[in-house]
This record gives C-alpha cells, structure tokens and sequence, in this order.
C-alpha cells in the first residue's frame, strides 16, 4: 500500500520537531495525513496551527470518491476561515493555552443529495437509492475548540493539542436531513535525542453527500496513527509508520483497515531527501446481502453478513524537495500487490504528490495528485481505483481581501474483488470552485463562494451535476 512522507523541516533538526506522517489520503488528506509540530512558545503555539491550516485550505476540495475518511465530507464550505494572526490564549490551564472558534454559513445547494438519472446496473447493491431531494438553503453553525500546550524543547519533551468542533447543519425545506456533525483530533508527540514518537487520534462523525454512493449518508470514522523516526546519522534516518481505520456506515458497507510502512531515509543535500521501503497492511470489509424466499403464502427476508479480506503490500520509494519557503514537494511512488478473497491477485502502481510553491508573499499555488485502491461502499464484491488531481491558487489582492481558485479531477475505475461479481462502472468527476475572503476585523472574517461540481458515471444513477454558492462569517480568538 502507499505510504507519503512530508518532509517538511529540516531533517537535521529532529529534536525540534515531532513529525506524525500516517498513511496518506488522497487530494487535501495528502497534507493533512504528514503533520510538523514544533514545540513553541505560548505567543507563538497558535502560529503553527494558523499557517498548517492555511496550507490544508489551499487543497480543501470536495473529495471525489476517494479514501473513506474523506466520504463524510459534507461537501460544504470549509468549516471555517483563519485569520492570518495568530490570536493571544482565551484561557490557560496550566501548560495548555485554550483558543475558541466559531463559524456560519448560509448558502444555496441544487441538488443536495447529487441525485442522478437512470437504472442502477452491475454488482450487488447494499443500499438503495432515494427519490431526488432536489434544491435547498442550508445554514451551517459550527463552535470550536483547541487546546494546545506550548512550550519549547528547553522546557519539555512533550507535545499535545486536542482539536474539537461540532457542526449543526439546517436544511431550510428538507429538515429531515438536519444533522449534527462531529470532529475530534487528538495529537502526542515526545522527543529523545535521536528517537522521535507522534500519535494522532481521530473521530469524524458526519451525515453527507457520498460520490461513491450516490447520495447523503450517515457515516462514523475512527482512525489511530502513530509514527517512530530514528537519527542513524547526521543525514540518514528511520521512519515507522502505523495506521489503523474503521469506517462505519449506518445502512451500507462497513470497512476496518490497519497498514504498516518502514523507510530509510538519506538527506543527499540540505533540499533533497530520499527514502526506500515497503508497507503491508489488510483490508477487512463487512458486505451484507439480502435474500428473499417464499414459505406458503408469507416472503421473508434474510440478511447475510460477511467479511471479505484483502491482503496488500509493495515497496515505495520517496523524494522531497524543499528551498526555504518558496517550494516544498513530496512524491512517492510504488506498487500495490493486493489479494482477494477466493485466491485473485492484482498489481498496480500507486503515487502520490503534494507540492506548494509560493513565488510572492501574497501568492501561493498547491498541487496533488494520486492513485490508489479501495473498497466501494455501496457495491458488494468491487473496490475501485483513485486516480487524481487538484490545482489551488491563492492570491492576496489588498491588504484585507484573498481570493482563491480550485479545480480538482478524479477518475474512479472499478474492479471486481470477486469470481461471480463483473465491475463495469467509471466515474469522472470534476470540482470548480472560487470565491473571495475578507478580513473585516482582527478577529472576523467572511467569505463568498460558488462552487460546480460534476459526475459523469457509465451507470447514469450515479451522474449528477451541482452548484453551492453561499457566504461564510467566522470568527477566531
């Protein structure tokens, strides 16, 4: 399976950083899955939050029907708008600083649950489809907090911070699709001479529009990783890498995963870094199928439950190239040995890239691309392939207003992971989206946005085309 490394520090200066690099998701997660914490002081812990999430915004798009911990996204505006300065702890609690968020939204959707035309075909449905539910005015409120402890190495060792925000999503006409969404991340880090340790501990709790399955669904996401990097010498290290996920759905494919990945790694010159290894992980995914018999005049139903694993592993190999501030980018590229229950076996090549370029201090660009396996949530016996990419620009055109431009494009391509099942469907999906933020005070910012998205599937039920438009006000202390 593909394993990313975000080398973004410098890799002489480990004891200054706690790298949490997990296995990777594809467009935005690439970047979020490789996090640098560096320790800092109280009036700079917040700094390093502002900017990572400044980055993570450049690549925030819709997912397409990519890893599952990207499905719950609700397809909406980004939860909220940071400001560019970082903002004094509302409240300390001995070595933690405590910081509040808040954010609205109000916005038009025409076609919120991307309801498309047509017949269902291929493979064993676990789900059906609803009518349309056609236009809406949703009005999202979502409160935040964070608490980060900030201290430098002087100090402590030890990092740790605690990221929770819920959303309360309302639907002006479909009020049965009012949900409450729920986001919790946890971070530890602690730093020995030459051993360097990070965990990070997340809970995604949403209810959204899923391309995959073709509409909103109810879904939980849990996912552990850890991470363990060794200083052999000045320039070469050992980087471990453990992840583990579940993904439960409310009335459709359930799926548990658990990967491991080991590199070695050289820093042939203060901009490049290279590595080699390999990963291995399992895919346990929970298919249920229904069957209905008749006994004299009564039809009952029966539900079978099984699990399907997959058995994965292959060798990657990673490149990073970093000046200063300016340039940043990761590539890693292997092969993905999978094994099917009833003894199939596939090979194919997997990637990832992220890459940032920042020629001026008012212009940023980001750029991600991938391709890997995973299991469909809607069709028994398939998995699909990911293969993607997304472009972001940021320009800050005056001294309070930003404008930013996205364009993502991904291809689903799906397999058969069983002898009696045939996969013919193909997704293209596309995502467009701009809009302007603006900072109106220290503490308040407010966005507009219009956002077009497209699916073009060879099994027209999943076809769909949407437009979100809508404003955002939020507020950071």
């Amino acid at each position: 399976m593909l394993s990313v490394a975000w080398f973004g520090a410098n890799a002489t200066a480990v004891p200054n950083y706690f790298r949490v690099c997990p296995e990777s998701f594809p467009i935005a997660a690439a970047v979020q899955s490789c996090l640098v914490v560096r320790l800092l002081n109280p009036r700079r812990a917040i700094s390093t939050a502002v900017k990572f999430r400044r980055l993570l915004k450049l690549l925030a798009v819709v997912p397409a029907a990519g890893w599952p911990l990207l499905l719950p996204a609700q397809l909406l505006p980004p939860p909220d708008l940071l400001l560019t300065e970082p903002r004094p702890a509302l409240l300390i609690l001995g070595p933690l600083d405590v910081h509040v968020r808040a954010s609205s939204a109000f916005f038009y959707d025409d076609n919120i649950n991307v309801h498309g035309e047509g017949p269902v075909l291929d493979g064993i449905q676990t789900g059906g489809t609803r009518r349309p539910l056609g236009d809406d005015f949703i009005t999202t409120i979502g409160p935040g907090i964070i608490l980060n402890k900030a201290a430098t190495l002087e100090d402590s060792r030890t990092a740790f911070s605690l990221d929770y925000s819920p959303t309360f999503v309302f639907f002006a006409k479909n009020d049965e699709e009012n949900s409450i969404d729920h986001t919790v991340r946890a971070e530890g880090g602690y730093a020995l001479t030459k051993l360097t340790l990070g965990v990070v501990q997340e809970y995604v709790s949403t209810a959204g529009s899923v391309i995959d399955v073709g509409d909103r669904v109810s879904q939980v996401n849990y996912r552990t990783t850890a991470n363990a990097r060794y200083e052999l010498t000045g320039k070469t290290f050992l980087q471990t890498d453990g992840a583990y996920r579940i993904t439960d759905y409310e009335a459709l494919t359930d799926s548990t995963e658990w990967t491991v990945s080991a590199t070695v790694n050289y820093q042939l010159s203060p901009k490049v870094t290279l590595g080699l290894g390999g990963s291995v992980g399992q895919l346990f995914v929970t298919e249920e199928s229904q069957f209905q018999y008749v006994a004299g005049t009564n039809t009952n139903t029966v539900v079978r439950t099984g699990t399907q694993t997959q058995t994965h592993f292959g060798p990657t190999f990673r490149a990073s190239y970093r000046t200063t501030e300016k340039t940043d980018v990761s590539i890693s590229v292997g092969g993905d040995w999978r094994r099917y229950p009833g003894g199939q076996s596939s090979f194919d090549p997997v990637f990832s890239i992220t890459a940032t370029y920042r020629p001026f201090e008012t212009t940023a660009f980001s750029f991600e691309a991938h391709r890997q396996e995973q299991n469909s949530a809607v069709l028994n016996g398939q998995n699909f392939i990911s293969t993607g990419f997304s472009l972001a620009m940021r320009q800050k055109l005056w001294d309070r207003l930003t404008g930013h431009f996205t364009f993502s494009f991904n291809n689903s391509e799906y397999k058969s992971t069983q002898r009696n099942v045939r996969a013919t469907r193909s997704d293209d999906y596309f995502l467009l989206r701009y809009g302007l933020d603006a900072i109106i005070r220290q503490s308040w910012t407010v966005g507009i946005f219009h956002q077009y998205r497209e699916d073009t599937s060879s099994d027209e039920s999943f076809s769909f085309e949407n437009n979100q438009a809508g404003i955002q006000v939020s507020w950071l202390y």
